[in-house]
């Protein structure tokens, strides 16, 4: 199986993945046969990248963190309740923050996000979440092709596989990933009260709605911070996932320590980064960046990678930033790579496996010489060469 950009998927092709709609109704199923009507179809729904399986490909196993059924629980209750939120706010007549906050604060709003029958479902099913990944230490990326109408339902989820992986790595116990993932699953209901064109403006903001945007941190804190089955700490992940280190993040400009502080893993006072949110920090600009969006394409995950390595110490905390480079690949498991110096410079293949004790070093079955013929395929090791350098193609 491998991760294709939907542009190189070819009529004859097996689907790798079944494809959901809006609704989370299934498209196509796994092992269909991709015909050139299906695949425009596709390209119409605005899918940009999907999974193919292939006779080079058979042998590359994709391990999702979730089954499908879970993960599709999980984005309909955080659909739902931001719907169910939504619709409670429809008549609020406010256009500054200050009055956005006043009216999120009235009873009306408050009880109508307690008494959300989808966020007391949604605070159900977090155990069956927490459960699937309790035997998860290292992800071979994250798998979801998102569509652009549910973005931000899907991208919550894939926040929270992330963090709580990371977290898993310090030991947190369950209650506390439970409290990771509420506020993950929460982190952006903030822009509920934002206007949805400026939300899904398929352009660059200007700097009087990029100021708006970043008031959903606020908004959301705003909502959760009353809420009597939400623990302090998840309220905090909507409020400080936009912060940084060196303390100029949003919205109240918090500075980090660089540590990986335990005193701070839940809620300790109002004016200080708690280390839950810091690894929100990280999941959420990872999923964000690699996803396609209606405005650009997503950025390639070891790009990507690369970017958060630089972070460390500025934008994020330093030493999270070590445990997310322990559990989350370079280079994707199905991912298109081509190799860049070597004998085998600008060869093509798709990366097959990990190694766990070097996961920037991966096995690689490489389909296609320098001059994009496809050859009679072999396996390399590059943990084997540590010169060898690659690069995501897709």
């Amino acid at each position: 199986m491998r991760r294709m950009h939907i542009q190189n998927v070819e009529p004859g092709m097996m689907l790798g993945k079944a494809l959901y709609g809006d609704n989370y109704e299934v498209l196509l199923n796994k092992g269909v046969v991709l015909t050139e009507d299906y695949i425009n179809r596709l390209k119409n729904r605005g899918f940009i990248k999907i999974y193919t399986d292939d006779e080079e490909t058979a042998d590359v196993v994709i391990k999702d963190p979730i089954s499908d059924k879970i993960r599709i629980m999980a984005t309909k209750d955080i659909l739902k309740t931001y719907e169910l939120t939504r619709s409670a706010i429809v008549n609020i007549e406010a256009d500054t923050a200050e009055s956005i906050i006043k009216s999120i604060n009235t009873p009306k709003i408050k009880n109508a996000f307690q008494e959300n029958q989808a966020f007391k479902q949604m605070c159900k099913d977090i155990n069956s979440f927490v459960d699937e990944l309790m035997n998860e230490d290292i992800l071979s990326g994250l798998n979801s092709i998102k569509s652009f109408d549910n973005y931000t339902f899907e991208h919550s989820v894939d926040t929270a596989v992330l963090s709580i992986i990371i977290a898993k790595r310090l030991f947190l116990n369950k209650d506390k990933l439970r409290q990771i993932a509420i506020g993950e699953f929460l982190h952006d209901i903030g822009k509920i009260f934002i206007d949805e064109k400026i939300i899904n403006k398929p352009g660059k903001l200007t700097a009087e709605e990029y100021e708006q945007v970043k008031q959903h941190t606020t908004y959301g804190y705003e909502l959760l911070k009353d809420i009597e089955n939400i623990g302090e700490a998840s309220k905090h992940i909507p409020y400080q996932h936009h912060e940084r280190q060196d303390g100029k993040g949003y919205p109240r400009g918090l500075r980090g320590n660089n540590k990986i502080d335990s005193s701070s893993v839940g809620y300790t006072e109002q004016d200080k980064l708690i280390m839950i949110a810091e690894i929100a920090a990280i999941a959420d600009y990872y999923d964000a960046c690699i996803s396609d969006r209606p405005y650009r394409k997503g950025l390639s995950p070891d790009f990507v990678y690369g970017l958060i390595k630089d972070g460390a110490g500025t934008q994020f905390n330093r030493e999270l930033v070590d445990c997310f480079l322990d559990v989350m690949p370079k280079y994707p498991v199905g991912s298109e790579v081509r190799i860049k110096n070597g004998i085998y410079k600008d060869f093509t293949g798709v990366v097959m496996s990990l190694n766990t004790q070097q996961l920037s070093k991966p096995k690689v079955k490489l389909l296609c010489d320098a001059k994009k013929n496809k050859i009679k395929s072999f396996e390399i090791d590059l943990s084997s060469d540590s010169t060898m350098d690659m690069e995501c193609i897709c």
